[in-house]
């Protein structure tokens, strides 16, 4: 179904976390949230929405640079012309803007939701090959805190309904075997744990010793243990350690998921449409590793409820996510202070809800 795009809107928006929640890794520290609202607008006055999680330790992008480029860039590039198929506006994008992530996967996303509003349809029905899960099971990313407060935090996770927790380690000063004894001292066996070091550990050796120390706490999954330029030394640690690695930083794009694939360097693939660059990148990632015996994951940027329902649409409607078997990132309700969509994102019992309704399902509040 042909469209043609006759508006293309950016704004900045701000929002709120629990502060006592905010995520500390050793990349560094997210306490604020100042992203990228995205609207495309067609010939029939039908909208599409997308949102860039603009984090400069992150991706390096930050919300002016991306409103600049796009009402500079962005806009004229795809204002007025016609096109057959979402895809289409992305390789326009990779053409024209290198880099930017995030800010290119917020059109992507935006495309996609104004396409399937065109057709009166959700996005899962275009793209899913089941039947959509009515939830995702999440897990809740626990910062590099203190044993007191890493205990307080998947405490009241677990209280939650949260059952797999994601503890960041690696973070100097802080004793990570101490953190995780604890929390299973306090909440026993059946909390599935895993481990997230961003990165952290420099040599293959330290991330061997980092990964063993902890592994007599009972760990489902590693992930990202090694810089993300050196997916070659995660290979060679999943190939000593008797734990499922997953791969985040060192995998955005699908060239550097086929050189993970030629080394062997992951057992299971963190996937999101603003990592990947594009809603459209992560259909095909995701398709590329269950081809290869591998599954995936959803990982987050801090994404609200309006980025999330486009990662949720992912999990929930393709087979290469096996969502009761490994949790995924899609914790915004329990970081933010409001929602900023309509209808809100439903995190309920541990799981969110996967939304109804035409596109992704929500449009953005305004401010």
């Amino acid at each position: 179904m042909s469209f043609q795009i006759t508006k293309v809107e950016a704004r900045i928006a701000n929002y709120s976390l629990h502060q006592d929640r905010v995520i500390i890794t050793s990349l560094g520290i997210h306490d604020r949230s100042r992203y990228l609202i995205i609207t495309l607008t067609d010939e029939l006055e039908n909208q599409g929405f997308g949102e860039a999680a603009t984090v400069m330790i992150w991706s390096g992008e930050a919300a002016e640079t991306g409103l600049w480029i796009v009402q500079n860039r962005i806009a004229p590039l795809l204002t007025g012309s016609h096109y057959d198929h979402p895809s289409e506006i992305l390789t326009i994008l990779d053409r024209a803007l290198q880099g930017n992530p995030f800010l290119k996967a917020s059109i992507d996303i935006a495309a996609w939701d104004l396409w399937a509003r065109r057709q009166e349809k959700p996005v899962s029905a275009l793209i899913g090959d089941r039947e959509p899960v009515e939830s995702v099971p999440t897990r809740f990313s626990i910062g590099a805190y203190s044993v007191e407060d890493t205990v307080r935090l998947a405490v009241e996770s677990w209280e939650a309904g949260i059952r797999t927790l994601k503890i960041k380690t690696g973070v100097p000063g802080l004793d990570d075997v101490a953190r995780l004894k604890a929390v299973r001292e306090r909440l026993g066996e059946e909390p599935i744990l895993t481990i997230d070091a961003n990165g952290a550990y420099q040599t293959e050796d330290q991330a061997v010793a980092a990964i063993e120390a902890l592994l007599p706490f009972n760990l489902a999954l590693v992930e990202q243990p090694t810089p993300r330029d050196r997916i070659g030394m995660m290979a060679r640690v999943k190939q000593r350690v008797d734990v499922p690695i997953l791969a985040d930083e060192s995998i955005f794009t699908p060239g550097e998921l086929a050189e993970a694939l030629d080394c062997d360097a992951m057992d299971l693939l963190s996937l999101y449409p603003g990592k990947n660059g594009g809603f459209t990148n992560s259909l095909k990632m995701a398709q590329t590793a269950q081809n290869a015996g591998k599954y995936c994951v959803i990982g987050s940027n801090m994404e609200t409820d309006l980025g999330q329902a486009a990662m949720v649409c992912l999990a929930a409607s393709l087979t290469a996510f096996p969502v009761e078997e490994y949790a995924s990132d899609l914790m915004t309700g329990l970081i933010y202070t409001a929602t900023s969509t309509s209808p809100a994102v439903e995190l309920k019992n541990g799981r969110l809800v996967t939304p109804l309704g035409t596109g992704f399902g929500v449009e953005p509040l305004h401010d």
